[in-house]
C-alpha cells in the first residue's frame, strides 16, 4: 500500500487530526521525523484539509556541533517547504542532574515541555510525533523485560491528551507504518536526513534492543516479532480498556472516603476483586490524590495488594511521588502526607440525648436517637452497620454523656475481650496508627469509656435481652453530603 494512503487511513481511523487544525510538526532532522513532516505536507494538499503546519526543532545541546548541524538542517527543510520554523535549546546535562535522570529522560522531558508551550502558544490542537511501528515494537518489548502489566502491554496511544485545559493531543500518524517503508520512501523521494550517531550506541538499552536482541529473535525465532509485539499491544489495549470501564464502577462500591491528599478503600471490598481490577482501582485512587496519574510497576502494585492480608496491619508502603499506601483496621489509604496539623486544644463536650451535637474543634457531629423496645432484627444490624454508628444499653449509661479525646492512664472494656485494658494496649493490639491515636473520639459517660468511636463499643453497655432502651449514636464529618 502507498505510504501516503497508508499515513491517511491511520490519521482517518483514529481520528487525529482534523480538517483546519493547527499542527506543531516535532522535527528532529532524523529520518522519521522528515518522513513525517513530508508525508503530512502532501495529504495536506492532496486532500484539501487545511492543515497549519508548524515545523518544531528541540536542540538538546548534548551533542555540541552535531546538534547545531541538525538544527540548521531542520531549518532550512522549514524554509523548502515554507512553513513557519520554530526552536529551543536547553542545557539538559543540568536538568539531568536537578531531577537526577539518565540524560535520555532528561532531554525527553525538557522537549516535550518546550514542546507543549510552543503549541499552546500557536493554539494548536495537536503535536505530531515520529514514532513508527518498530519504536512501538521496541517500546512493547522493553515494557516486558522490565515487567508490566496490560497497561504497559498497549505500548504509545496513536493519540492521547497531554492538556485538557488547552484542548492539546500528542499524536503518531507513522505508528502504523514500519521503518523499512520508510526508509524506502525515502529513497524514492531523494529526501536527505540527520544521522544521530547516538542511535548506533549499543550502551543505551533501547539501542541493544534495536540492534541486538530484535534481529536475533528475527533470524532465529519469529522473522515478523515486531508485528506479533504490536498485536500483542493491540490486544492487551482491547482488554485494558474493558477492565478500566469494570473498575470505574466497582471504584465506587470500594472506596469509603475520598478528600484532599487521601483516599480511603475498604479493605472488605477490595480484597473480593481479581488482582487485574485490584491495580486499576489503585490507579484511580492514585489519579484522585494526584490530580494526575502516576504509572506504578508490578513489585508496587503487589506491595499494596499485601497489604490488605491478615497481617498486614499498620504497615506502609512508600510509592513514587511521595506518596504512601497504608492498611489502618478496615481500610486501606492512598494518600499523599502532609505535616500532621497540631492537636486541637479540646477538653469534652456534652452529647446532646436525643439531639445533634455539633464539636467543630473534631470536625465532626453526633446524632443521638433513643428507641424504646427491643430493637427488631438486632443481630442483622450489628452485622450490617458501618464503623459509624452503635447502639448502646441507655439504662446502663452512668449520668451524662459526653465526647472527648484520650489521657493519660485512660482504660477501656472492649466488647469480646475479658475485662479492662489500657486504652494505649487496645490501640496498639488493634494496629491503630500512633499518628491519629491523639485524634480518635471517645464517648464516655462520668466514669468510663463507652465507644472509641470507629473502633469498638463497651462491654458494659452492650445491649442484651433485657434491654428496654436503647440509646443510637451516629458520627460524621461536618460539611458532608446530607450534614
Amino acid at each position: 500500500m502507498n505510504i501516503l494512503k497508508k499515513v491517511f487511513l491511520t490519521i482517518d481511523g483514529y481520528d487525529l487530526i482534523r480538517k483546519g487544525e493547527t499542527i506543531l510538526c516535532a522535527v528532529s532532522g532524523g529520518p522519521d521525523s522528515v518522513a513525517l513532516l513530508t508525508i503530512l505536507k502532501a495529504i495536506n494538499e492532496l486532500q484539501l484539509l487545511e492543515w497549519k503546519l508548524h515545523v518544531a526543532h528541540f536542540n538538546h545541546g548534548l551533542r555540541e556541533k552535531a546538534a547545531d548541524d541538525d538544527e540548521d538542517f531542520v531549518r532550512r527543510l522549514a524554509e523548502k517547504h515554507g512553513l513557519p520554523f520554530h526552536s529551543a535549546r536547553a542545557s539538559v546535562r543540568e536538568l539531568q542532574k536537578t531531577l537526577k535522570l539518565s540524560p535520555e529522560e532528561a532531554a525527553r522531558k525538557a522537549r516535550y515541555q518546550w514542546l507543549t508551550a510552543k503549541a499552546i502558544e500557536l493554539h494548536a490542537q495537536k503535536i505530531a510525533i515520529a514514532h513508527n511501528l518498530d519504536d512501538q515494537a521496541e517500546t512493547i518489548l522493553h515494557r516486558i523485560i522490565r515487567g508490566t502489566g496490560l497497561r504497559g502491554l498497549r505500548g504509545m496511544s496513536p493519540i492521547r491528551r497531554i492538556s485538557k485545559k488547552h484542548d492539546l493531543y500528542a499524536v503518531r500518524p507513522l505508528i502504523e507504518v514500519e521503518r523499512v517503508e520508510i526508509e524506502s520512501f525515502l529513497r524514492e523521494q531523494s529526501l536527505a536526513f540527520q544521522v544521530d550517531a547516538s542511535n548506533t550506541d549499543i550502551s543505551l538499552t533501547r539501542n541493544r534492543l534495536r540492534h541486538k536482541l530484535i534481529p536475533l529473535i528475527e533470524n532465529e525465532f519469529n522473522p515478523r516479532v515486531k508485528m506479533a509485539l504490536v498485536k500483542l499491544g493491540q490486544t492487551a489495549g482491547s482488554f485494558y480498556l474493558l477492565l478500566r470501564e469494570i473498575a470505574e464502577e466497582v471504584y465506587e462500591n470500594t472506596k469509603m472516603l475520598s478528600g484532599e491528599r487521601e483516599v480511603c478503600l475498604s479493605v472488605e471490598e477490595f480484597s473480593k476483586l481479581p488482582p487485574a481490577i485490584q491495580t486499576l482501582i489503585i490507579d484511580k485512587a492514585v489519579r484522585t490524590v494526584r490530580g494526575a496519574p502516576l504509572h506504578l510497576n508490578f513489585e508496587h502494585y503487589l506491595e499494596i495488594i499485601s497489604l490488605c492480608g491478615e497481617h498486614a496491619y499498620s504497615k506502609t508502603i512508600r510509592l513514587p511521588k511521595g506518596l504512601e499506601a497504608r492498611r489502618e483496621s478496615y481500610i486501606l489509604k492512598i494518600w499523599l502526607p502532609k505535616e500532621e496539623p497540631p492537636l486541637p486544644k479540646f477538653g469534652s463536650k456534652r452529647i446532646k440525648v436525643p439531639g445533634t451535637t455539633l464539636i467543630k474543634k473534631l470536625n465532626i457531629k453526633i446524632d443521638a436517637e433513643i428507641m424504646e423496645g427491643k430493637v427488631v432484627g438486632l443481630k442483622e444490624y450489628i452485622r450490617n452497620k458501618d464503623f459509624t454508628e452503635e447502639i448502646l444499653d441507655l439504662e446502663k449509661i452512668h449520668g451524662p454523656l459526653v465526647v472527648r479525646l484520650r489521657r493519660r492512664g485512660d482504660t477501656f472494656n472492649p466488647l469480646g475481650a475479658r475485662g479492662s485494658t489500657k486504652l494505649k494496649k487496645f490501640f496498639i493490639e488493634n494496629k491503630i496508627p500512633k499518628t491519629i491515636r491523639d485524634r480518635v473520639p471517645l464517648v464516655s459517660d462520668t466514669d468510663r469509656i463507652l465507644w472509641v468511636v470507629g473502633y469498638r463499643l463497651a462491654n458494659e453497655v452492650r445491649i442484651t435481652d433485657d434491654t428496654l432502651k436503647v440509646l443510637k449514636l451516629k458520627v460524621s464529618r461536618i460539611g458532608e453530603e446530607g450534614t
